[in-house]
């Protein structure tokens, strides 16, 4: 028992030394329609005091560029925003993506909350269940000939252009391999593809192998998949052999964190390490895909 007790130790204090330069790419803070934790600010400065290298707000509700200026400005620390797709910035809305580009956004998601496909088991994460029953459409990219719209082509060109990551969001596998196909072929460097292996994804091991080989930069895994904020948790396990088998250049860890009822964002990813330390994932891995990997996505050079 003693050495079960020791190694944890050992694992708790591994992982708050390598929390210093890490990147969190995706943070839900408050002020939003659903109850969060800390808000910018908050994020921003316990970020800073770990000796974190910069965190990423995420809104499903409204863009977040604008947020994070003030909480960058306010903190003396890099803070990073974007856009999601959803309702609330009028959904597959070319205007709206080229407005947070003039902001600074640095990530544009594809529908999350709104996304048809993530509607039909609006039950994945009990806190968004009740504002989101009620006969919600949903959003869907492709046309009937299973081609995105031209919508989504004018947003995935502004990305390009701009040279920022598009991210998957809560789309369908079916709209996610799309996507990134078309959008590497029109020029898009950096796409990301949002908690894979979260309920609402499911996508297997083979699913990851193809749509990176489709163009996707990155497999953003996530640490809340993992936790009771999810109806469904996966076993830190699955993260794992997802890591091993795509590999560490293609992957990100983020915590998607934020939530009342979880870990504040720096103890979410200081946890997430000491998870994958467990699982046996090398550290030199871990540091790759908490640190090199989301700079590139943002442009960010390390000391």
């Amino acid at each position: 028992m003693g050495g079960i007790m020791e190694d944890k130790m050992d694992c708790r204090a591994k992982a708050k030394e390598m929390l210093k330069g890490c990147i969190d790419f995706h943070i839900h803070s408050g002020p939003d329609v659903f109850p969060r934790l800390l808000n910018d600010v908050e994020v921003a400065q316990q970020a800073k005091d770990a000796g974190m290298a910069a965190v990423l707000l995420k809104s499903h509700s409204e863009p977040t560029a604008a947020r994070a200026k003030i909480a960058g400005i306010v903190t003396d620390f890099p803070v990073f925003g974007g856009v999601s797709l959803n309702y609330g910035v009028g959904g597959l809305n070319p205007e709206a993506v080229r407005t947070a580009v003039r902001m600074g956004a640095k990530e544009v998601w594809m529908p999350t909350i709104h996304a048809k496909h993530y509607l039909k088991e609006v039950d994945s994460v009990p806190m968004f269940a009740a504002l989101l029953k009620g006969g919600m459409k949903g959003i869907w990219l492709l046309n009937e000939q299973g081609r995105l719209k031209d919508e989504v082509l004018q947003i995935i060109d502004i990305i390009a252009e701009a040279d920022i990551v598009l991210a998957t969001g809560h789309i369908s596998i079916e709209e996610a391999m799309v996507l990134v196909e078309e959008a590497k072929a029109r020029g898009v460097k950096k796409i990301v593809v949002t908690h894979p292996t979260s309920p609402m994804e499911a996508y297997t091991i083979q699913d990851m192998k193809e749509i990176i080989s489709r163009g996707a930069s990155m497999l953003e895994h996530v640490v809340n998949d993992t936790t009771h904020q999810m109806k469904n948790p996966i076993p830190a396990s699955v993260i794992a052999d997802a890591i091993r088998a795509v590999g560490p250049e293609h992957t990100m860890m983020s915590t998607d964190s934020g939530q009342v009822i979880n870990p504040c964002p720096v103890t979410s990813m200081e946890n997430y390490i000491c998870l994958m330390l467990e699982e046996g994932i090398p550290e030199a891995d871990i540091r790759r895909m908490t640190r090199e990997n989301p700079a590139a996505m943002l442009g960010m050079e390390l000391n």
